[in-house]
Order: structure tokens, then C-alpha cells, then sequence
């Protein structure tokens, strides 16, 4: 009880300044009011597009976002047990860190059709956070634990389930979580770039262009709504999946 109400003072702390700036600027078109843009929000959520805009950019970050945690695992796993692997692929992940997400998104162009990009670009975003991870995990693993399976004679799935899955999970659950995060900000700002027929992204930019400030500011509130109930709502089924015997 004393959580709730202590976030409700503080979001009604920043409401009240957001007014106050409001107010002072009295320039809509610029910062538009808090009632504003909860109105267009209001009217957005009761027509079909707002829901097929949202589904659209859904299906195609998560698609990235799970590919990427399937490929940066799988590659993490293959790279910690081989040396020459991690020397061949270790330059791709500097690489992929090092360019910009727009640099990316502009080079993607060249090969794939607009409505591909956002999945691409969330993939890239995420796997080498997956990967280096993963690879942190297993190299990290207690060298006493795995002298002890071999002395006990473990068979690979017991050493698996009992040594490596409790090494690997923190770094795995660290990664999960920057990683959502990471693929709807990179996903959403290439379909800003991209403009899909359908998308979130594509919403955004025609608010810009229009200059649709109200509907701008509702469109970003959804992009966080959806971002921190992903983001919970992955983490959680990590956690379950991983504590069920």
C-alpha cells in the first residue's frame, strides 16, 4: 500500500510539472498538455489500427528479440568451448557493438524490404549482449565444481543441469533484460526510419510530419507501457521456467 501510493505521489509530482511547463510555454503544438494527449490516447485505443499498428511491431521485435536469444546463446555455448571459434567470431561481435543502430538500419536497406528491417535490426541489437553473456558464464563456471562431476562421474546432462545452468543463468537473465529493452528501442526506431505500412514506428513519424504533437507523446507513452510489461513479463517467465524441477 505505502509502494502505491508513494508512486502515485510521484507521478502526480511529475503530471503537475508537466502542466506547469505546459502553461508557461502555451504552446501546444510544442508540449501539449497532460489531459491532451490522455484524451488521444483514450481515442486511439478504441479503433482497430491502434491494436493492428501495436500487433505488427510485436511480431516483428519479438521474432528479432527471440532469434537473437536462440542464436547469441547457442553461439555464446560454442565459442567458450572452442578457442578457435571464439577467435573466428569474436571480431563479428566488436563489429556488430561498435556500428550504430542507424548505420545499420541505412545498411539494411540495401537487402531486405522495409517491413523486414525492425526484425534484423532487433536481432543485431541483442545477440552479441546474448552471446558475450553466455560465454561469461560458462568460462566463469568453479573449476572445483567441474573437477568434482568428473570425479563423481556426472553424466553431461546432470553437469549441465546441476553446474552450468546455475553458472549461466544470472548472466543469461542480465542479458535477457537489457536485451528486451534494447530490441524495441533499436526495433521501434527502425520502423520510424523504415515506415512499414504498419508499426509503431510508422505512427511516430507520421505524428512528426503531421505535427500531431498529442498524438506523438501518446504513441511514446505506449512504446514504455509495452516496453516495461515485455520486459517483466520475459523475466518472470525466465524465472519460472528456470525454477521448475
Amino acid at each position: 500500500m505505502k509502494s502505491l501510493l508513494k508512486r502515485s505521489a510521484v507521478a502526480a509530482a511529475w503530471l503537475a510539472l508537466w502542466q506547469i511547463l505546459y502553461l508557461t510555454l502555451g504552446r501546444a503544438i510544442i508540449l501539449p498538455s497532460p489531459l491532451s494527449v490522455a484524451r488521444r490516447m483514450a481515442g486511439l485505443i478504441i479503433t482497430l489500427p491502434f491494436w493492428r499498428n501495436i500487433a505488427a511491431s510485436l511480431i516483428r521485435i519479438l521474432t528479432g528479440y527471440l532469434s537473437a536469444i536462440i542464436t547469441g546463446a547457442a553461439v555464446g555455448m560454442l565459442t567458450a568451448r572452442s578457442k578457435v571459434m571464439d577467435a573466428f567470431l569474436s571480431p563479428l561481435s566488436r563489429i556488430i557493438r561498435s556500428t550504430p543502430v542507424a548505420s545499420f538500419i541505412m545498411l539494411l536497406f540495401l537487402f531486405l524490404t522495409k517491413e523486414r528491417i525492425p526484425t534484423v535490426t532487433s536481432f543485431l541489437m541483442v545477440m552479441p549482449v546474448v552471446w558475450s553473456n553466455v560465454y561469461e558464464g560458462i568460462t566463469g563456471t568453479d573449476v572445483k565444481l567441474l573437477e568434482m562431476a568428473k570425479v563423481f562421474r556426472l553424466s553431461f546432462p546432470d553437469t549441465l543441469r546441476h553446474i552450468y545452468i546455475p553458472a549461466i543463468m544470472p548472466f543469461f537473465m542480465a542479458a535477457a533484460k537489457a536485451g528486451m529493452g534494447l530490441a524495441w528501442k533499436a526495433g521501434i526506431a527502425a520502423e520510424v526510419l523504415a515506415s512499414p505500412s504498419l508499426g509503431i514506428g510508422t505512427e511516430l513519424y507520421n505524428a512528426k510530419i503531421y505535427l500531431e504533437t498529442a498524438d506523438l507523446f501518446a504513441w511514446t507513452a505506449v512504446i514504455i507501457a509495452i516496453s516495461v510489461a515485455l520486459e517483466r513479463l520475459f523475466i518472470k517467465l525466465l524465472r519460472r521456467v528456470y525454477d521448475t524441477p
